[in-house]
C-alpha cells in the first residue's frame, strides 16, 4: 500500500491538504488524523467496505472502543434515537471533549457489528475536523490510534511506522499529548458518567 503522510499546520490546516483527507474518505479509505485528545483513525461510516477495513486494523484488540464523528450533531438521529433531553445536553456542548452513548439505530447496531445496542458520537474540537467538515459532511467511524492498551503514541513519527502499511494517509500535526474525552452515556434519558466528567454548561 502507497500511503500519503501529509504535514499539516496545527492551527491553520491548509484546505487543499485536508481536500485529501475528504477525498480518501470517500473513497472507502482509512485517515490517520489528530484530534485534541490524540490521534484517531477513521473512516466513511456509511461505507462497509470502509467499515471492514477499520475493524481488521483494531484485530489486535480484543476490545476496542469506536465512535461516530459528526460534522453536526443534529446528524447523530440519523444513527441513533436522540431525545430532547439528550439532545439539550449535547448541544451545549458539542464541539467539546465528548463522547455520547445513544440507544443505535438497530440497522446502525448491526452494520457496526456492536454487541450493545449503543453507539457513542464525537464532534471535536480539533482545527483539522473545523477545515474537514467545510468540504465533508459524512459521519466518520473513529477509533484510537493504537493497537494495544500498553502502549500509546504520541509522537507522528511513531504513529507513521505503526501504521504506514494499514492507513491511506496519514494527517500529521505535530505531537499530541493523550487526553482521554468524557465518556457520558444517555441512553435511558440520565446521565451516567463512565469516564471523566461532565462539565458546566458553557
Amino acid at each position: 500500500m502507497n500511503s500519503l503522510r501529509l504535514e499539516v499546520h496545527p492551527q491553520n490546516p491548509q484546505a487543499r491538504l485536508v481536500k485529501q483527507a475528504a477525498d480518501i474518505l470517500d473513497k472507502d479509505g482509512l485517515v490517520l488524523y489528530p484530534t485534541e485528545s490524540g490521534y484517531a483513525i477513521g473512516c466513511n461510516a456509511q461505507s462497509s467496505k470502509a467499515i471492514h477495513r477499520l475493524y481488521q486494523l483494531k484485530k489486535p484488540m480484543k476490545k476496542f472502543v469506536m465512535a461516530i464523528i459528526l460534522p453536526d450533531i443534529r446528524k447523530a438521529s440519523e444513527f441513533a434515537h436522540v431525545s430532547n433531553f439528550s439532545f439539550q445536553i449535547m448541544k451545549r456542548r458539542v464541539p467539546g471533549p465528548y463522547t455520547f452513548i445513544l440507544p443505535a439505530d438497530p440497522s446502525i447496531a448491526r452494520k457496526l457489528d456492536v454487541k450493545r445496542p449503543e453507539v457513542g458520537f464525537r464532534m471535536p474540537e480539533h482545527p483539522f475536523f473545523k477545515e474537514l467538515f467545510r468540504i465533508y459532511d459524512k459521519p466518520i467511524l473513529s477509533t484510537a490510534a493504537k493497537l494495544s492498551d500498553d502502549t500509546v503514541y504520541t509522537e507522528p513519527d511513531d504513529l507513521w511506522k505503526l501504521f504506514q502499511h494499514t492507513v491511506d494517509l496519514m494527517i500529521d500535526c505535530g505531537p499530541i499529548e493523550i487526553h482521554p474525552t468524557n465518556i457520558i452515556s444517555l441512553v435511558g434519558d440520565s446521565i451516567e458518567i463512565i469516564r471523566g466528567e461532565l462539565l458546566p454548561e458553557p
